[in-house]
């Protein structure tokens, strides 16, 4: 099993001076923090290597490697997003208001997809209905980068399920979902990946069709992160925790969907490291301007 070490970190470039026959030539280089030196590349420091050290602001950096072959994974910029923004998904995936009104801490970590959804329909699934959501799955597929997802005859080759639960005749596909409910049941990997997803669909409590199709549509968004709704956004959006009867998917659902599956920000986190890490980015940002990057290794 690959296992994932998420680092956020800065490379600072420092300029110093090098006297070579009497002359000063200015140079550059780039450093990382101590800390995410050991975390990216797992090895401890020599007696040569402290002699490089240089205190940068309270922090202690390390000349990066100018040999990149060493580190194993994709570095990518930080994503920058208004506090407005923020606000919202965290609320969306880490419960934020609704434990701060329980005065409790979130432990609530942020999940996610990292290998190939594979879908596989029940027999029961209505057709209009599958048609539905394979259409909404496929244009997801195509709008957000790093979710992929597919479609497969063969249970056994599948990792999410759908499947009516109508009636007591139906195929229960997963026991810990509620009878007669619309709900989702995932696992995930002590990473925070999702590796697999039973979806429980249940028609008896719809009249109308469309309405039931947009449930079964707003259950599958929900499933992709373990996403929760909020009160921040307008009652129309599938995310929102208001009513409407003319529920649709919104730009602000898919910005948000773009947003947890960008790895221009760090995966598996709690609220709190989340919050840190983007007040640290954005300090760096404001103090130096320098990019901010967050380092995914595998």
């Amino acid at each position: 099993m690959k296992k994932i070490i998420t680092i956020l970190t800065f490379l600072v470039t420092l300029n110093g001076f090098s006297q070579t026959n009497n002359t000063n030539i200015k140079l550059k280089q780039k450093y990382i923090s101590l800390k995410g030196y050991k975390a990216l590349f797992g090895k401890s420091l020599t007696k040569e290597d402290s002699l490089l050290f240089v205190i940068h602001k309270s922090d202690t950096l390390i000349p990066f490697p100018d040999d990149n072959t060493q580190l194993k994974g994709v570095k990518v910029k930080y994503v920058e997003k208004d506090s407005v923004f923020l606000d919202i998904y965290e609320d969306i995936v880490f419960k934020k208001y609704f434990y701060n009104q329980k005065s409790s801490t979130s432990h609530l970590k942020m999940r996610y997809w990292k290998d190939e959804i594979k879908i596989y329909f029940a027999n029961n699934i209505d057709a209009e209905v599958k048609s539905a959501l394979t259409k909404f799955a496929n244009y997801l597929n195509k709008e957000v980068d790093s979710l992929k997802i597919s479609y497969t005859d063969t249970i056994s080759h599948s990792n999410f399920i759908i499947y009516n639960f109508n009636s007591k005749d139906d195929k229960k596909y997963d026991e810990r979902i509620k009878d007669f409910y619309n709900d989702y049941y995932i696992s995930w990997k002590g990473n925070q990946r999702i590796y697999d997803c039973k979806l429980q669909l249940n028609s008896n409590y719809y009249k109308d069709k469309s309405d039931f199709i947009s449930a079964t549509k707003i259950l599958f968004l929900k499933s992709l992160g373990h996403l929760n709704f909020t009160d921040l956004l307008p009652k129309e959006s599938y995310l929102s925790s208001h009513y409407s009867n003319t529920k649709e998917f919104t730009e602000k659902d898919l910005e948000i969907l773009k947003y947890h599956y960008s790895y221009g920000i760090c995966k598996g986190t709690d609220l709190k490291t989340f919050q840190e890490q983007h007040k640290r980015a954005k300090q760096v940002l404001k103090e130096t301007g320098m990019p901010y990057y967050i380092i995914q290794t595998y």
